[in-house]
């Protein structure tokens, strides 16, 4: 994984050694286009192909995963830009927005994006963000639609949104099913169910991915990865290796080194 930081923004290369990704998600906005191969993603509840000539963008916390196909002896790739929410909200006076359409066809847009990435190392920052800038503009045109804040109360099984605020609560161990269900006042298949519909994803699988992100938080203030590993309650550095390493593509080494 290549990375580059561009004014609070990331843009990155990213060769996934397994070529998709496991369930996971981002606290940034994350703007994609491929660099070889098609994709089929997995998107909170819905799924779908991305092509060569296709941006991807998805909103903040928004539970992404991937399969991949590439010609024979190829190995697929990405360039991805990081956008953090305080970024995108600097361009339309504030207000947070969801992107409503996760895949745009817009070859124009992929070629400014792989542009980006490619002149980077050597321009002007400058010039690029601008660039950048201009990109992110045409995808808000294009592809944004309501405020952040009418996504999330489509979760409206205030037991779900208990059961929501219970895991944010507590990033530093996994939690059991059993106790999530009995709390919520549901049977554990249930709680599976319901909790899948409102967020993409079981309540393990939701739990792990924000452990995993509050991870790549502590790890860009620069904290050590063992201890990260033991705070958030992996069983050992090399379980939390193996789950952030599937789930970003980088070690969690690399992701702390490239950021401090």
């Amino acid at each position: 994984m290549q990375v580059r930081d561009l004014n609070g923004t990331q843009l990155a290369v990213i060769r996934p050694a397994a070529g998709g990704f496991p369930r996971h998600s981002h606290d940034e906005y994350v703007i994609s286009v491929n660099l070889c191969g098609r994709e089929r993603v997995r998107l909170d509840r819905s799924s779908f192909e991305v092509d060569l000539d296709e941006v991807t963008v998805y909103n903040p916390d928004q539970v992404q995963s991937c399969t991949t196909r590439t010609p024979d002896e190829t190995a697929f790739a990405c360039v991805s830009w990081y956008v953090p929410p305080t970024a995108l909200a600097s361009l339309t006076g504030d207000a947070p927005v969801d992107f409503e359409r996760p895949v745009v066809r817009a070859a124009h847009l992929r070629s400014e994006l792989l542009r980006a990435a490619r002149d980077l190392p050597g321009s002007d920052p400058g010039l690029v963000e601008e660039r950048l800038t201009l990109l992110l503009l045409n995808l808000l045109d294009l592809a944004a639609g309501r405020r952040r804040q009418a996504r999330r109360r489509t979760l409206a099984d205030a037991r779900i949104a208990a059961v929501l605020d219970r895991l944010r609560g507590d990033l530093t161990a996994a939690p059991r099913l059993a106790d999530l269900a009995a709390e919520a006042g549901m049977s554990r298949e249930h709680l599976v169910r319901s909790f899948a519909r409102a967020t993409g994803c079981p309540p393990y699988a939701w739990h792990l991915q924000a452990r995993l992100a509050e991870g790549r938080r502590r790890l860009r203030r620069g904290e050590p990865v063992a201890g990260v590993a033991h705070d958030l309650g992996f069983a050992d550095q090399a379980h939390f290796h193996r789950h952030f390493t599937a789930a970003y593509a980088i070690t969690p080494g690399r992701f702390r080194a490239v950021n401090i």
